[in-house]
């Protein structure tokens, strides 16, 4: 049975490692909490097990330790925030709070943010305004990284270039997380380090071959992660991609015609009051519905049942709420914390 750990001694113990490390009290407390919440939600990949590259951030300089965000422009509905490298843990919450509070009066608000530190698994964002029965997007993705290419292409052009949507409903909201490519950078890291082979074939040699094998990805030149839809498909996985670029790149010109010489997202997120369209009650009940009807679609052979997106993660969140998370060795170490 794994040593599993209570959450509030995990986010105190992160804090402390990053306040350690030179961030401000603060950032860290967001961000200690950012990652924890990534974690009890179920991806690992997002979670503590960034804690290493997000300390190698602050130590080179690629994580801002303090300061303010910088609005460019603000027209009420729409915003341009420049980040100045604050992490994102921190500044999206703060903004996406903001907009809230604009929702009431004006109905849908977007904000652009530029040159801000990693954010993070995006479905960590949605909860807060579905739990207002507020419809959030949001769109995120670095300008440095090139790690897709187009389908039928060799040359990386874009990366995984994530997308997400929170949707409130009469219960529990639907959350959809997604990368536009087969699989994130962060899994592809993951299953490198370990050594250990893709389950598909989801990445392509310099030559543009499919291949389970991670290690292409460190050839001269290097392979890249296919677009999601893989092989056949890969194609609509690209388009949406690109899409993915325009609102989180182009809308605040922080895009991939500069040299970036540090890791620094772009961001797009909108706030979306239904309220403002045919009304609250029936936009809840719809999606209700629709979701009922998901759920309670016959299970395949091989199911056990079916499941909404984001209904895996909120069950791991609550019983990571009541029983604790468990953390690797490695991260134990790291934040110094021992099992009781």
């Amino acid at each position: 049975m794994p040593d599993l750990f209570p959450i509030t001694d995990v986010i105190s113990a992160a804090q402390a490692k990053f306040e350690d490390c030179g961030l401000a009290p603060h950032l860290a407390a967001a961000v200690a909490d950012n990652l924890v919440r990534a974690d009890m939600m179920g991806h690992r990949t997002h979670g503590l097990a960034l804690m290493p590259y997000y300390l190698q951030a602050i130590d080179d300089g690629g994580m801002a330790t303090s300061g303010t965000a910088e609005t460019i422009r603000d027209d009420g509905a729409t915003m341009i925030i420049r980040g100045n490298r604050l992490p994102g843990g921190w500044l999206l919450p703060d903004v996406i709070g903001e907009m809230m509070k604009r929702s009431a009066d004006q109905g849908v608000v977007s904000a652009s943010i530029a040159d801000c530190f990693h954010i993070g698994a995006l479905q960590v964002y949605l909860q807060a305004p579905c739990d207002r029965k507020l419809m959030c997007l949001l769109t995120a993705t670095d300008p440095k990284i090139r790690s897709v290419a187009p389908h039928g292409g060799v040359d990386a052009v874009t990366t995984s270039n994530p997308i997400a949507c929170g949707i409130p409903t009469e219960d529990d909201p639907i959350l959809i997380d997604m990368t536009t490519s087969v699989v994130s950078n962060a899994t592809f890291m993951h299953h490198s380090a370990a050594g250990t082979a893709l389950p598909g074939r989801w990445v392509k040699n310099n030559q543009g071959e499919f291949t389970d094998d991670p290690s292409v990805m460190s050839d001269d030149p290097p392979g890249t992660i296919a677009a999601l839809g893989g092989e056949e498909f890969g194609y609509k996985g690209f388009a949406l991609g690109m899409m993915v670029e325009a609102l989180a790149l182009a809308l605040s010109g922080f895009g991939r015609t500069e040299d970036r010489r540090l890791m620094s997202e772009g961001v797009f997120v909108q706030i979306i009051n239904p309220d403002y369209f045919a009304g609250r009650d029936t936009f809840l009940r719809e999606m209700q519905a629709l979701a009922d009807k998901t759920r309670n679609s016959r299970p395949a052979s091989g199911h056990d049942r079916v499941r909404y997106p984001g209904e895996r993660s909120l069950e791991a969140y609550q019983k990571a709420r009541t029983s604790g998370i468990e953390l690797s060795r490695d991260i134990q170490a790291l934040i110094e914390i021992s099992p009781a």
